[in-house]
């Protein structure tokens, strides 16, 4: 097994995750990953524990849970 580690901005599919103006028990997996107008890379993230929840956001607004050993 490889282990890499992450710069602060690297997301990849399949990171836990959580977005900072949003309350911290609400938990996303990204689902995918593209680019708006700027080139700016925004996450598809998915709820954790909810099927419907979908939302963007920007990977700058984004902190995953794996590194900070949250789960």
């Amino acid at each position: 097994m490889n282990l890499k580690l992450v710069g602060k901005t690297e997301f990849q599919i399949g990171d836990l995750v959580t977005v900072n103006h949003l309350p911290q028990h609400w938990r996303f997996c990204i689902i995918g990953i593209k680019h708006d107008e700027q080139n700016r890379p925004l996450a598809v993230l998915k709820a954790l524990f909810n099927d419907t929840f979908i939302i963007e956001k920007p990977c700058s607004e984004l902190k995953s849970l794996l590194i900070k050993g949250l789960l």
